[in-house]
């Protein structure tokens, strides 16, 4: 079940990166590293193959880290495949210099999508782009930001002189 899971953190962590804020090369991540999930209960469903973690959930695998107040996993039909993963409650996701943050984050492995909703916020190296919710299309390449009425899309790019007076 571990390595499922760790299958999904890793894919969902890897796309934290919008082109905006990938100027710099993406770090290579080795998937079969250990990964470590804390939290203040497990609760697993056999028959609706789905896996909740819940209360301070912190899921570390190499330099990457997610933490919520739940992590929901649904496996597709052959067990050993992951079909969604769901975070959330305060979404945290840390690796090297990217950060992202929203109050849910939801990967679907059959679209290729993940979508960072509520405050979404992603940073790096000063660059940052804010909106009420963040889409990276996986096999696309390519992501949306949408604002809503309360909150507009808004990024802040810092150029490269900028960003290596730091």
């Amino acid at each position: 079940m571990y390595r499922m899971i760790s299958f999904g953190l890793t894919v969902l962590l890897q796309l934290l990166p919008l082109p905006v804020l990938a100027e710099q090369a993406v770090p290579v991540f080795d998937a079969d590293q250990p990964i470590e999930i804390t939290s203040a209960r497990l609760e697993v469903w056999q028959d609706e193959r789905k896996s909740v973690f819940t209360g301070d959930v912190v899921a570390t695998q190499g330099d990457m880290t997610l933490q919520a107040d739940s992590l929901t996993v649904l496996f597709a039909a052959q067990q050993n495949q992951i079909e969604q993963l769901n975070a959330v409650g305060s979404v945290r996701m840390h690796q090297l210099e990217r950060t992202a943050t929203a109050d849910r984050a939801v990967y679907r492995r059959q679209a290729g999508t993940l979508v960072l909703t509520g405050d979404a916020l992603i940073e790096q190296d000063g660059n940052r782009i804010a909106g009420e919710e963040i889409t990276l299309y996986v096999e696309e390449n390519r992501s949306l930001v949408r604002g809503s009425q309360q909150q507009r899309v808004k990024a802040l790019i810092v150029p490269n002189k900028v960003q290596e007076e730091k």
